[in-house]
């Protein structure tokens, strides 16, 4: 695995006689519709009944502890799966993955609708998150088939940006849901935009991977790689000679390989301090769910209309990073061809030099909402801290996996799974520990500890920002000597 720093010139320099995509905008706004709808019913299944925790509990007569068991458990298997899953898309494409996890998401809602026994919810829950999680990470794959350095930053913000978008409404559909009806109906209610979205992905979702239709101008060669939505396609799918199909090789399927990506320092130097910024808003999520029902005394419902503050902050997060991520690599690009067009783009400086300001927000934000729920401050002032921390985390929730598939843009698959193993794993670790964590620290001292490890993370991209130069000469100097 090489990384590639000469990508952007190849792909911004490729003749305008042979489109990067068929796509139109148009197109391609449909698609990153339907991308961000199939991520947003991914990342809706892991919070969406924290509402109804405590009715569970009760229901199966367990402990606290044990009922937060089904939430460690969905977050270990969502860190796991896509290992497997996204990688497994480099090698026998995007479409047939995604079908596979969105009819699996179908199946294992029922059965956790259905379930009686405490044992069957933490069953159904892995399950569940080993087929619905990867969805998240193939996204980004997908985005990145049809996308170059120049627009990516943008349709990978919306997607990303919707993933969020779904985890923070989520509880409050719960709610409803739950209000309406009990807790088994949310499960029931998840089944049924899995199976909406497997009719739609069905029909409409054409395979992009660019190793088996170039530029989605080549009509695949194998059934479950043809969705119906290529006759409206027509006269464009005419690359009968297959000459813009990408041709890579790859090593024999092995998803452990995705984990060797860590020994790259740009890897692991921008993966960990965006991780701990997630687990961080991941354990907010679940304070606020908890606590405002324990301490406050909200009704599912309220609690639910809570979590509107972090759904805002998710499509204005989105929304605000993804023209960001483009205005910094664009006004990067314009520098680089004004000064000495034939030095590689520094990329990394270009994705990430703004990871400062959100992370010192998200940071800031943190200490003022662990601390005015310790001293049960007014909820108002609770709800715009969440808002902060979840706006400010959107940037490098959409900064990372961009650089990441920029520097290996033919693994795409694998370094999306590798960002979702990053942040799930950190966010299993710290969820663990949040009960053990507030009962010794309280609320304030746990969200300044997590405070205090985030603005340690800075100093880790600044390193990395620092040496990006050496690092990506150093990379290119190694590419050198492998093709000689």
């Amino acid at each position: 695995m090489t990384l590639d720093p000469k990508t952007d010139n190849l792909l911004d320099q490729e003749p305008q006689e042979v489109p990067h995509t068929i796509l139109t905008k148009r197109e391609k706004f449909f698609m990153t519709i339907l991308l961000s709808l199939i991520g947003v019913a991914s990342a809706m299944s892991m919070p969406i009944y924290w509402v109804a925790l405590t009715e569970v509990k009760k229901k199966f007569r367990v402990t606290e502890e044990q009922i937060n068991l089904t939430v460690v458990a969905y977050l270990v298997l969502q860190s796991l799966s896509p290992v497997f899953f996204s990688t497994a898309t480099d090698y026998v494409g995007r479409r047939p993955v995604v079908l596979v996890c969105l009819a699996g998401g179908l199946a294992i809602n029922i059965a956790l609708a259905v379930s009686d026994a405490y044992w069957m919810i933490i069953l159904f829950r892995c399950l569940l998150a080993s087929f619905v999680s990867p969805l998240i990470s193939i996204d980004s794959s997908i985005v990145s088939d049809f996308t170059t350095r120049r627009d990516r930053g943008g349709y990978n913000g919306t997607v990303n940006g919707f993933l969020l978008v779904g985890q923070g409404l989520s509880p409050f559909f719960g709610a409803l849901v739950d209000s309406g009806w009990d807790w088994r109906a949310i499960f029931y209610f998840s089944a049924i935009i899995d199976g909406v979205l497997l009719v739609i992905a069905f029909i409409c979702l054409p395979e992009t991977k660019r190793s088996i239709v170039g530029n989605m101008s080549v009509k695949p060669d194998h059934w479950y790689h043809r969705a119906p939505v290529l006759l409206y396609f027509g006269k464009r799918l005419s690359d009968t000679s297959k000459s813009t199909v990408e041709h890579m090789e790859l090593p024999s399927y092995n998803p452990l390989r995705t984990v060797m990506i860590m020994r790259y320092p740009q890897v692991t130097m921008v993966l960990i301090p965006s991780s701990v910024i997630f687990a961080t808003w991941t354990m907010s999520q679940a304070s606020l769910s908890t606590v405002l029902s324990e301490s406050y005394g909200y009704s599912t419902l309220k609690i639910g209309l809570c979590f509107f503050a972090s759904g805002a902050a998710t499509v204005l997060g989105a929304i605000t990073s993804g023209k960001v991520l483009d205005f910094a690599y664009n006004n990067a690009r314009q520098k680089q061809l004004r000064s000495d067009s034939s030095k590689p783009l520094n990329i990394i400086k270009a994705r990430v030099q703004y990871f400062f300001i959100p992370s010192i927000v998200c940071a800031a934000s943190s200490v003022v909402f662990g601390w005015c729920f310790q001293k049960k401050e007014n909820v108002a002032i609770i709800l715009v801290m969440t808002f902060l921390i979840t706006f400010s985390t959107m940037f490098p929730m959409n900064a990372v996996p961009t650089l990441l598939i920029d520097m290996f843009p033919g693994q795409s698959g694998s370094v999306a799974s590798l960002n979702n193993l990053g942040r799930c794993g950190m966010a299993t670790i710290f969820m663990a520990c949040l009960s053990k964590m507030t009962a010794s620290m309280k609320l304030g001292g746990t969200y300044t500890l997590m405070a205090g490890l985030i603005l340690l993370g800075n100093i880790s991209v600044y390193a990395l920002l620092a040496r990006s130069s050496k690092i990506l000469a150093d990379v290119e100097r190694r590419k050198q000597e492998l093709d000689n």
